[in-house]
This record gives C-alpha cells, sequence and structure tokens, in this order.
C-alpha cells in the first residue's frame, strides 16, 4: 500500500515541479513556504487590510463551521481579506474555495487510513498548501477544527516553522489519541491505547491507533510554533495543563451575531415556521443532529412525558435538527411535540428559538455551544449541563440553570421550577439577552481577533 502513496508523490513532483532542473522534494517545499516579505513580521505600525486564510473539512455545519463562516464574513466587512478552505464546500460564496487535493490522494489517504487507523497523517497535499499564490502570501493560518480527514498534522507542523498558524480548537482534540471529548477518561494524560470510544460516529477511526496518534499530536505540537487562541477558560486551562504550552496562547471568548440572534415577534416566527402559537411553556430541544448521544436530547422527552401529566396544560416541546421527525414518536395525548427541521441560517434558527421559552441542553461534555449562545441572545434561558464552558455562559439563576452533568432528573426539576414560575422564567429571558449583548456579540470577538492578529502574531510574539 506503500508504494501508492510513492506514487501518488511522484506524480505531483511531475506535475507541480517549480524548477524542471530540481526535482528534489525539499527545494520544493522550501520555495512554498517562505514568510512573506521575508523572515521580518510585519510590525504594528504599518497596520494594513490583513489577508486570512481559515481552513475545515466543511463550510457549512454545526457550531465549529458557523464560527468559521461568521469570522471570515467579519474580516471581509472590515476591510481586511479572507478565506475559507475546506475539503467540502456546500455553499459557495465568493471567499470558499475548496482545497486542492492530488489525483486520487483522498481515495489512496482513505485506504491508508482504513488500514492503519493513522487519521489526519497521510495528505500529501497538506506539504504543498502555499502553493496556491493566495495562501502563499497570506498573513494568518486559522484553523479551528483539524479533525474531519483533510489534512496532516505533521505537515502542518512543518508549515508552523516557516508561517504565521494559528490553532483555535474547539474541544480536546489535540489532546487526546482520537477523542474529541474525553469524558472523564484520563488514558489521554499516560499515552492512550485501549480507548473506550472508538464507535464514535466522528471523527470515526478504524482501529485503535489512539497511542501512535497521542505521540503523532504531542510530536506535533511540541514542534511546531503555533500560535493558540481558546474560546472558553475551561479549554484554556485544559491546553496549558495538558500539553505544557510555551507557545503564545489567548484566551478570546467567541460569540454569536446579537443583531440576528435577538427577539422577534413570536407571531411572525411561528407564521414563518408554519407553526400554531403555544401559551404553555415551550421547551425547546435543539442540536443538528438531535439524535447525538452527546447531547442527550431525546432521552429527556420521556421524562417531559412525566411534567405533562403532572402538570396538564402547561408545557409543549419543540425539537429543532436534523432527525427531529423520530420525537414524533413519543408524543403524548398529554405531551404535544412539534418538529422542525435542521435550521441551515442563523436567521432560520433564531425563527425557531424565539418560539421558545427555554431551552435545554443536557450536554454530557461541550466547549461552550453556540446553539446557547443563540438562545441566550434571543432571549431565551438556557437549562444545561455544568460541564466544561457552559457555566461561562449560563450563570446559574439569573440567565438560566445549571445541572450536575448527566442529571436528567436535575433538568426536569428545572422545568417544573420554570412551568410553576413564569414571572422567573420572564426574568430569566431579560437577563438572558443582556448577557448576550454585553459579553458573547460576535462583532467584539471579530475585533479582538483582529488586534490579537496585529498585536501578537504578526508582531513576531
Amino acid at each position: 500500500m506503500f508504494s501508492l502513496i510513492a506514487r501518488e508523490t511522484k506524480i505531483f513532483q511531475q506535475v507541480h515541479r517549480p524548477d524542471p532542473q530540481s526535482t528534489s522534494m525539499t527545494v520544493l517545499l522550501d520555495s512554498c513556504t517562505a514568510v512573506p516579505n521575508g523572515a521580518v513580521p510585519l510590525s504594528l505600525a504599518e497596520r494594513r487590510p490583513l489577508r486570512v486564510a481559515f481552513f475545515g473539512w466543511i463550510d457549512r455545519g454545526s457550531g465549529a463551521e458557523q464560527l468559521t463562516r461568521k469570522t471570515v464574513e467579519g474580516l471581509n466587512e472590515r476591510g481586511h481579506e479572507a478565506r475559507l478552505y475546506a475539503r467540502t464546500v456546500v455553499d459557495p460564496t465568493s471567499y470558499t474555495r475548496e482545497i486542492g487535493y492530488l489525483r486520487r490522494e483522498i481515495g489512496v489517504e482513505a485506504l491508508l487510513r482504513r488500514c492503519t487507523g493513522w487519521n489526519d497523517f497521510f495528505f500529501l497535499s497538506t506539504w504543498l498548501f502555499a502553493r496556491d499564490p493566495w495562501l502563499r502570501d497570506a498573513d494568518v493560518w486559522h484553523f479551528h477544527n483539524v479533525h474531519g480527514n483533510y489534512l496532516s498534522l505533521p505537515a502542518l507542523s512543518w508549515h508552523s516553522r516557516r508561517r504565521r498558524i494559528v490553532l483555535s480548537p474547539v474541544d480536546q482534540f489535540l489532546t487526546t489519541g482520537y477523542c474529541p471529548y474525553t469524558n472523564d477518561c484520563e488514558r489521554y494524560k499516560i499515552g492512550c491505547g485501549k480507548c473506550p470510544q472508538l464507535d464514535l460516529p466522528y471523527p470515526s477511526i478504524s482501529r485503535d491507533a489512539t497511542k501512535r496518534l497521542w505521540k503523532m499530536k504531542r510530536a506535533a505540537i511540541k514542534r511546531g510554533k503555533f500560535h493558540f487562541v481558546l474560546h472558553t477558560d475551561y479549554l484554556l486551562r485544559h491546553y496549558k495543563e495538558t500539553l505544557h504550552l510555551r507557545q503564545d496562547i489567548r484566551h478570546i471568548p467567541y460569540g454569536v451575531d446579537v443583531s440576528v440572534n435577538r427577539p422577534l415577534p413570536r407571531e411572525e416566527c411561528a407564521a414563518e415556521l408554519q407553526i400554531a402559537t403555544s401559551k404553555k411553556l415551550v421547551v425547546g430541544l435543539f442540536h443538528s443532529d438531535v439524535l447525538e448521544a452527546r447531547k442527550g436530547l431525546l432521552p429527556l422527552l420521556r421524562g417531559l412525558q412525566r411534567i405533562a401529566r403532572e402538570l396538564p396544560g402547561a408545557i409543549q416541546v419543540l425539537v429543532v435538527g436534523r432527525n427531529s421527525d423520530r420525537a414524533q414518536s413519543l408524543a403524548t395525548r398529554e405531551l404535544s411535540v412539534v418538529s422542525v427541521p435542521f435550521r441551515r441560517t442563523e436567521a432560520e434558527l433564531a425563527q425557531a428559538l424565539n418560539l421558545c421559552d427555554v431551552l435545554l441542553y443536557p450536554t454530557r461534555a461541550e466547549n461552550m455551544s453556540l446553539t446557547c449562545l443563540c438562545a441566550l441572545s434571543c432571549g431565551v434561558p438556557v437549562v444545561t449541563s455544568r460541564v466544561g464552558g457552559q457555566s461561562e455562559a449560563v450563570v446559574d439563576g439569573y440567565n438560566g440553570l445549571l445541572t450536575p452533568p448527566g442529571d436528567d432528573e436535575a433538568i426536569l426539576n428545572a422545568v417544573r421550577r420554570l412551568a410553576n414560575d413564569r414571572g422567573l422564567q420572564r426574568q430569566m429571558s431579560l437577563n438572558a439577552r443582556a448577557s448576550a449583548v454585553d459579553r458573547f456579540d460576535m462583532a467584539v470577538y471579530v475585533n479582538r481577533l483582529i488586534e490579537y492578529y496585529y498585536g501578537s502574531v504578526l508582531a513576531g510574539a
């Protein structure tokens, strides 16, 4: 099988050789990765418009992809030039580009990955990213998720010693052998192996190569010269304690567009979604895919059935996301369940959120949910687990309620409390909107990120 990858390397050299007299891969790579304007980074005084490249496995999806798109759009609106490079582009725009892979590279990588279990390794094209003239001249390369099977982590580490690369992980993936969240497993502290989460649907792995992948990631981080931006105190502490980072590392909380995610007339939103309004306490269960086990959404419905029997006419459930129709089988005479398909845009999501009186988010592991931030910005209190960075957004008793991880009964008790005290729900609604505007405005995040680029990354910190 390794003859296949060697053959692809030879094809690449024949097609992309920069000089007919030079066939050396080292010469080819060095010609791609020189820091723009020589080895001297831009000074603060120059303050010319930035050119920033963002990368991901797909251009539109759940939280990380939404954050990336909004950041790119924010930079472009401020006169900078930003692009989003993705393995899969489902919504082409003026700023989206597909990553240029070698001929047959996707198939060869998939074969090698299945045979070895080595994710995020066998992408030769990552070594040659800078053959793209726009990328070669970019001031910054910025990555949020590096999982999703679209790049080579060793190659990215190699690039980081030659150009400015920012990593903004939104989960624990870079510190583990495989999983995005450890879920209280501590094997990542000693080198992984014998992984208990091999059956995860994403990012998926063919066999337990977690110990080797753990070593590969540690080596890539240690040898690289990455800049790190973490969006929560929780993840900042995790990365500092786990990787003992010596690199530049900053905390910049992300946000949502508070001009889009805002309180809207419920009747208008209901008409747009062709849903009848309700005077009951409308309980929202939202996620890009409501079947995702980590979020724990649909199992709550049986408990909500009990509340509907205890408090006749008090609650209604709105389920939004892919596979939301599965919730219909759990509707009862006492409990009305309305399902709405996945909302592709922030504006569509805001319409659905404005039909809710409370959002339930019983996640088992999380950084800081953008869905929850959108709900707060729309004036919807959030009941969520006290995990990850959730408590950095949801303040218990102020703009929502926090519950112990995995304690569905505590979530249900929070629903009972709000159903019996609509005055508390209304006050939390006002507080939710105020907290989002004050602390999680996407415009503020983009401005802080620009200052970070100028003041730290380009200044050579």
